[in-house]
C-alpha cells in the first residue's frame, strides 16, 4: 500500500532538467525519443545529442574547450550528476568565469576522489613490494652468513679433534671463529632491525591501504558507502545466495530538494543531505543492511534477508522520523521529507533491473504527492496502489496515486516530480 503523505509544504518546488535515456532516440522532429536501436547505437545517439548541445553552449558562454570542462558539461547537459548540475547552474547565475584552476578544482570534487584513491592504493601496493624486495634481499645474505657459518664451525672442529695441534694453531683458529661469531651476530642484529622497520612501515601503509579503500567505497559528504561499493555488494551477495537470494531495495530521494538548495544554498541542502542520511543509517540494520548515497539527493538501502513487506516498513520508518525533523535556519525551520520506492529481487536478474523497478515505485510516490513510501508496480494495486504492508502504522489515509510514468532512465521517459 501507499505510506500517507503530510499535507502540502510550503517549500516551492523547482522542476530538475529532464535527463537523455540513452535507450532511446530522436524521432523525426528530433525531441521525442522513440526505442528499436542497438545497444552501441543507443549509446552514440545519446553521445551526440548531448554533444550537440553541449559545443554550441560552451562558445556561446565563452567556455575554454578543455578536457575539465568537456566532462563537467557533457555530464551536465546529459543529467549524470543533479549535485553537478546544481552547482554549475549557480555558476553560471552569478556569471563566474570559468577559469582553469575552477574547471580542475570542480572536476577533481567530483571525479577524481576514486582516481586518486586508486593511484594511493597502487602507491601502497609498490612500496610495499620493495619493502618486501629489501626483506628479501637482507635474508638472503644473513642466510649466506649463517651458512658460511656453520660451515666455518665444522671445519674448525675438525682441525682443532687433529691429533698433535699446536697451541698457537688452536689460538688462531678460536680468533676466526669468534671473528666469524660477530659477523654472524651482526647480519642477524641487521636483519632483525630490518624486520622491525619493515613492520612499522607496513603497519602504516596497512592503514593507508584501508583508508584509501574506504575512500574509494565512501560518498565523502555523507561518508555512507557510495553507488560503486553497493553494486559490488549486490553481486557479491547473488553470487552467494544464488536463485535463493532474498534481498529488498528501497530508493530514497529528498522531496522538492533543488528548491532548498536555490532557496538556502548548497551549504544548508549539504546539512539535509546530512541529517537524512544518519537517519537511513540508523535504520539500517547492523551486520548486513546497507545504507549509500546513490547520487545527488538519492539514497539507497539495501536489505538482504527481507522480503518487499519488511522492506516496506523500515522505509515507512524512515520516512516518518524524516518528516518528524526540522532543519533550524536563521531561526527558522525547514521541514524536510523524502519519498520512497520499493523493489524486491527477482531470480537471474541484474542490479539495474531491481533499480529500474524501484525507481518506477519512486515515481509514483512522488506523483503521488511526495512523502511517501511505494512497492514496485507489480505488486501493487492499480486502483489505489495496494499490496505493500498491512501491518504498518497507516494514521492517515492515503493520497490516490498518480498516474504511473517513467523516471529519468525508466519507461515514460518523464523527469519525475522534485
Amino acid at each position: 500500500m501507499v505510506y500517507p503523505a503530510a499535507g502540502p509544504r510550503s517549500v516551492s518546488t523547482v522542476s530538475p532538467a529532464n535527463k537523455l535515456d540513452p535507450k532511446l532516440k530522436p524521432d523525426a522532429s528530433g525531441v521525442g525519443y522513440a526505442a528499436g536501436m542497438s545497444g552501441f547505437e543507443e549509446l552514440m545517439e545519446a553521445t551526440y545529442q548531448t554533444a550537440k548541445r553541449l559545443l554550441p553552449f560552451l562558445a556561446k558562454r565563452r567556455i575554454p574547450l578543455t578536457p575539465y570542462n568537456y566532462r563537467l558539461f557533457y555530464d551536465y547537459f546529459a543529467g549524470n550528476d543533479d549535485r553537478l548540475r546544481e552547482r554549475l547552474d549557480e555558476i553560471l547565475r552569478n556569471n563566474t568565469v570559468m577559469s582553469p584552476e575552477l574547471s580542475e578544482r570542480l572536476y577533481h570534487e567530483f571525479y577524481d576522489f576514486i582516481g586518486d584513491s586508486a593511484r594511493r592504493l597502487t602507491l601502497v601496493g609498490e612500496k610495499i613490494g620493495n619493502i618486501s624486495q629489501d626483506l628479501e634481499a637482507n635474508l638472503g645474505r644473513t642466510l649466506d652468513s649463517t651458512g658460511r657459518y656453520g660451515q666455518m664451525l665444522s671445519d674448525t672442529a675438525s682441525r682443532m679433534a687433529a691429533p698433535g695441534i699446536a697451541d698457537g694453531r688452536i689460538k688462531e683458529l678460536m680468533e676466526g671463529l669468534i671473528n666469524e661469531t660477530r659477523a654472524a651476530m651482526s647480519d642477524q642484529s641487521d636483519l632483525a632491525g630490518h624486520i622491525g622497520e619493515a613492520n612499522g612501515i607496513i603497519a602504516a601503509l596497512t592503514r593507508e591501504l584501508r583508508d584509501q579503500t574506504r575512500l574509494a567505497s565512501v560518498d565523502e559528504l555523507t561518508q555512507l558507502y557510495n553507488r560503486r561499493y553497493l553494486t559490488l555488494q549486490f553481486a557479491s551477495l547473488v553470487e552467494k545466495g544464488g536463485d535463493d537470494l532474498l534481498l529488498s531495495i528501497v530508493i530514497f530521494d529528498l522531496d522538492r530538494f533543488k528548491a532548498v538548495n536555490d532557496t538556502y544554498g548548497h551549504n544548508i541542502g549539504d546539512r539535509v543531505l546530512l541529517v537524512c542520511a544518519k537517519i537511513i543509517q540508523n535504520h539500517a540494520a547492523p551486520g548486513g543492511h546497507l545504507a549509500c548515497r546513490y547520487g545527488g539527493e538519492e539514497f539507497v538501502l539495501m536489505c538482504p534477508g527481507l522480503p518487499l513487506e519488511g522492506a516496506c516498513e523500515i522505509g515507512e520508518a524512515v520516512r516518518r522520523q524524516v518528516e518528524g525533523t526540522a532543519i533550524q535556519i536563521r531561526g527558522n525551520l525547514l521541514p524536510v521529507t523524502l519519498s520512497g520506492g520499493v523493489a524486491q529481487f527477482r531470480p537471474g536478474e541484474s542490479f539495474e533491473s531491481m533499480v529500474e523497478r524501484a525507481d518506477r515505485a519512486l515515481y509514483r510516490a512522488k506523483s503521488g504527492g511526495r512523502n511517501r513510501i511505494v512497492p514496485e508496480d507489480d505488486l501493487a494495486d492499480e486502483a489505489g496502489d495496494v499490496g505493500c504492508v498491512a501491518a504498518c502504522d497507516l494514521r492517515r489515509p492515503a493520497a490516490a496515486a498518480g498516474s504511473a510514468g517513467g523516471h529519468p532512465g525508466t519507461v515514460g521517459g518523464k523527469a519525475p516530480p522534485a
